[in-house]
């Protein structure tokens, strides 16, 4: 049987090894620990090393190197090309089985959301947002909840020369009025209030979390507030489908 080719390419190889020395006993390495680790010589390390650092993967300081932020980069682009409708649709069923209302599950994309997964409750009193679905993410509890895990910077780039059209007086008007809620937000963990959109629906929103702790997407439970309220046992039911389908991130 011919030998199938290796088309391998050892380069790529080593570089992707010398990324993954790095851990939280070894923050930094010097150029010659980083041959060690790999087993090849300092003057090959170092052809690794520099372009790993002009192409943004590695940072130096003096003689030590470190992990530069563009590798998160490559983490959170593996997040956002898991199926997230598809690992939540179980645990959002089960949760609209157990509580009577709609299920929701959605992804931030710069200024607002998408709805990626919906379980539609068999109630006629029924908030009903199809999947592919846009909104404002400063009017909405899932919007809100992934907002209030970005950076201060980051808020200020998505929102410079933002418009907020607020349809209720109760939706922030500003970005430092959305800011004061977003504090509030990370550190309760889950938003719970009738809606700024849809007048009469109330909806819980709790955080889909990545293994590197960032927001990857946002699940809620929503109804008409005749029926829904925002009562210990739901909350929390909430927030046990969310760390449910986060472990499965």
């Amino acid at each position: 049987m011919a030998k199938e080719p290796d088309y391998t390419s050892n380069s790529l190889v080593r570089g992707l090894a010398i990324l993954q020395c790095f851990d939280h006993q070894h923050p930094e390495m010097t150029l010659s620990e980083i041959a060690e680790a790999i087993s090849v010589t300092s003057s090959a390390a170092y052809r690794f090393v520099v372009t790993l650092e002009r192409e943004g993967y590695l940072s130096r300081v003096s003689n030590r190197y470190r992990l530069a932020p563009r590798v998160m980069d490559l983490g959170y682009r593996y997040l956002a090309s898991l199926d997230v409708n598809e690992i939540a649709r179980q645990p959002a069923d089960r949760l609209r089985d157990e509580t009577g209302f709609t299920v929701h599950v959605s992804v931030l994309d710069g200024t607002e959301i998408v709805y990626v997964h919906r379980s539609l409750s068999p109630s006629p009193m029924v908030s009903n947002v199809p999947v592919g679905s846009r909104l404002p993410a400063f009017s909405t509890t899932m919007g809100r909840v992934l907002l209030s895990d970005l950076p201060e910077a980051e808020l200020d780039r998505r929102f410079s020369d933002y418009e907020f059209r607020s349809v209720s007086r109760a939706a922030p008007g500003s970005l430092e009025a959305l800011k004061k809620l977003l504090a509030a937000d990370r550190k309760r963990g889950y938003i719970a209030q009738g809606s700024h959109i849809a007048p009469g629906t109330y909806s819980i929103a709790a955080p889909l979390v990545g293994r590197d702790g960032h927001y990857v997407a946002a699940i809620n439970l929503s109804g008409h507030e005749f029926n829904l309220h925002p009562d210990r046992m739901l909350v929390e039911k909430v927030k046990e489908t969310a760390h449910a389908i986060s472990a499965m991130l």
